[in-house]
């Protein structure tokens, strides 16, 4: 080999990693190989990879082959490097179908020699392993549910792509002293559902939509010849047009809107997206659902809604949504839920007599819900002097949480089998009360102690007055400040439950029962919840959800660059695999969904990932052992 390609192959990446010397001594065992254009090298699960390729020069496409077909997954090109993957971790057998399309020149390394390198070397070897997560991890999720599931070819993604990719700019405005009529005579004649208003200065201040026509024009017999300034909209709630097609339908749905203003780079509102215009280009959308859920004028109208969610997170995992937004898509699901039963409640039971927070904890608290979930809520209302006013507010909310607890019940949130829910008087208290409870949980930390930390500690308030949940918040911060003892227990509790795996790196399974051969995800991915929440509370982080408890311990510089992408790659991916079991369960199998899955109908490549993931979060284990209770 020439002076010129051994640098070339030092300075590609992983081999960057070796020390000069191991280098050195494995320049003699590359080879150079030629290949030509429409040559498919590898054929994905059929050909063998007997050798590692280095791109010196070319290009080539690979491809995922389901049974629909085959489906460009990428392209490599010079620099990049095929083979490590298949090796380590699909028994030798190519991960995709691999074709040249430009002529191309590889150096090539045996099998042996790179088996030997990445058995001395494990950051050489979990460069291959680690990519190999963020490529699943980043290719489409439709891609996974296609060759387990039996559904059609799935669509293109929908919600990962920009506004501007389905709007159109188009901005009909008139000015503030534009009559009603003229506004709508100039809404008539383009076409359209709604005007911007501009003022003197040619700056856009508020929007009129059809629906402000109706409701405070005609319905009330508003004079037409008055400003159309006096019923516009002035707060406007405006979306990037570079933003995903997902954060608009949030927007759209939690503010409940029908018109959002889109703007441009420059922050200018160029035009104007509607719910029709997101119906119109995706033909069916989670947002009728939550739209429904808005629209309820009684509660018979919610009951068993949340039946519905299996097939409207199919949907939106064939349009490409990811793990992070598959939750928080659950999240508006539900709040939407809890939002009409209580406004219904207390329809039913009157106006509270002071002001309340309900909180919900778990994982609906950590915005982390999946299909298998239940109830894990509670009442927090503000302290009353007066006795007769305490008996008073305590026999409202007692009655005013049975009613909200059976309703979601009702609406297919199960009862949460601990009883830990607000219909339980214990979980139905004043704020000094609750800031007992805290105080206990902390000093005493028995093992039902720890249990309800877990559990309420990740709270959130999730209606009403929750500047109430967000004073016991930061009670729960100082309380721990101020005993750091608790950590201990904490720690203990968190590494108590291990990952699924034995010794010699097998999948410990249940041996009998209705779950036999099988392990709990739910469970597997626990010592992620539990050792990010040790970590977050001991550094004063109120967030409760997972990533971002992660992510801000990322940027505080408590988990290295490494930690933080394999503990997040680790939890997306268990994260996957639960949606995929929950979702197959429901609509494949036409059961309740699940979090347990039989490693032996996983492919190759999963099994091995598992335990790759399974390593890591053992190592997140580890650490926090150490710095919590400083045994290694």
């Amino acid at each position: 080999m020439r002076q010129y390609d051994i640098e070339r192959i030092s300075r590609t990446i992983p081999f960057s990693f070796l020390p000069e010397k191991v280098m050195e001594e494995l320049f003699e065992h590359f080879s150079v190989e030629e290949h030509k254009k429409g040559t498919t090298l590898f054929v994905q699960g059929k050909s063998r990879v007997e050798k590692v390729y280095v791109i010196l020069k070319g290009s080539l496409e690979r491809y995922y082959e389901s049974r629909k077909g085959k489906k460009l997954s990428g392209k490599l090109g010079e620099g990049d490097v095929y083979g490590g993957m298949s090796i380590l971790i699909n028994n030798a057998a190519s991960v995709v179908t691999l074709k040249v399309v430009e002529d191309s020149i590889f150096f090539t390394l045996p099998v042996e020699k790179f088996l030997d390198v990445c058995s001395k070397f494990e950051h050489f070897k979990g460069f291959f392993t680690n990519t190999f997560g963020k490529w699943m991890q980043n290719k489409s999720y439709a891609g996974i549910l296609s060759r387990q599931t039996n559904k059609k070819e799935y669509a293109p993604s929908f919600f990962n792509q920009p506004v501007s990719a389905i709007f159109k700019p188009n901005l009909v405005s008139c000015s503030f002293e534009s009559t009603i009529k003229q506004a709508a005579q100039k809404m008539t004649k383009n076409k359209i559902s709604s005007i911007f208003i501009k003022d003197k200065n040619n700056k856009i201040t508020g929007i009129v939509t059809d629906s402000d026509l109706r409701k405070r024009v005609i319905i009330k017999g508003y004079d037409i010849a008055r400003p159309v300034s006096e019923i516009m909209s002035g707060s406007l709630v405006s979306v990037d047009a570079g933003a995903q097609v997902f954060e608009a339908c949030l927007i759209l749905m939690k503010k409940t809107l029908n018109h959002l203003p889109v703007r441009n780079k420059a922050g200018k509102i160029t035009g104007v997206i509607t719910n029709n215009d997101l119906l119109d280009a995706q033909g069916k959308s989670p947002y009728l659902i939550i739209k429904e859920i808005k629209a309820a004028t009684e509660f018979e109208q919610l009951e068993n809604i949340h039946s519905r969610l299996p097939e409207m997170l199919l949907h939106s995992i064939q349009n490409g949504v990811n793990t992070q937004n598959l939750t928080k898509l659950i999240t508006a699901f539900s709040d939407a839920i809890l939002d009409k039963i209580i406004r219904f409640a207390i329809d039913k039971t009157g106006e509270p007599p002071c002001k309340f927070a309900f909180i919900v904890m778990g994982s609906e608290g950590r915005a982390e819900q999946t299909l298998k979930t239940d109830q894990d809520n509670a009442i927090v209302y503000e302290d009353i002097d007066d006795k007769s006013l305490q008996k008073q507010a305590q026999s409202y909310f007692n009655e005013l949480s049975i009613l909200i607890c059976t309703w979601l019940d009702k609406a297919g949130i199960d009862f949460c089998e601990g009883n830990n829910m607000a219909m339980n008087p214990k979980w139905c208290q004043p704020l000094s009360v609750w800031k007992q409870y805290f105080s206990k949980w902390i000093h005493t930390a028995d093992l039902k102690d720890l249990l309800h930390s877990s559990i309420f500690f990740d709270f959130k308030g999730a209606w009403g007055d929750t500047y109430i949940a967000d004073q016991l918040k930061s009670y729960l911060v100082k309380s721990l400040k101020d005993w750091p003892g608790f950590f201990r227990h904490l720690t203990e509790n968190a590494i108590y439950f291990k990952p699924p795996m034995g010794f010699f790196r097998n999948f410990v399974v249940h041996s009998k029962g209705e779950h036999k051969d099988s392990f709990d995800l739910k469970m597997a991915m626990l010592p992620i919840t539990d050792c990010s929440r040790v970590y977050a509370l001991k550094h004063g982080i109120k967030e409760t959800n997972t990533l971002s408890r992660l992510f801000r311990l990322y940027t505080k510089h408590i988990l290295t660059t490494e930690e933080y992408n394999d503990i997040t790659q680790s939890y997306n991916y268990l994260m996957n695999l639960r949606f995929l079991k929950q979702v197959t369960t429901v609509i494949d199998e036409g059961k309740k969904p699940n979090n347990f899955i039989n490693p032996n109908n996983l492919s190759r490549i999963d099994q091995t990932m598992l335990k790759e993931i399974f390593k890591r979060i053992e190592n997140f284990q580890q650490k926090t052992n150490v710095e919590f209770i400083g045994m290694t």
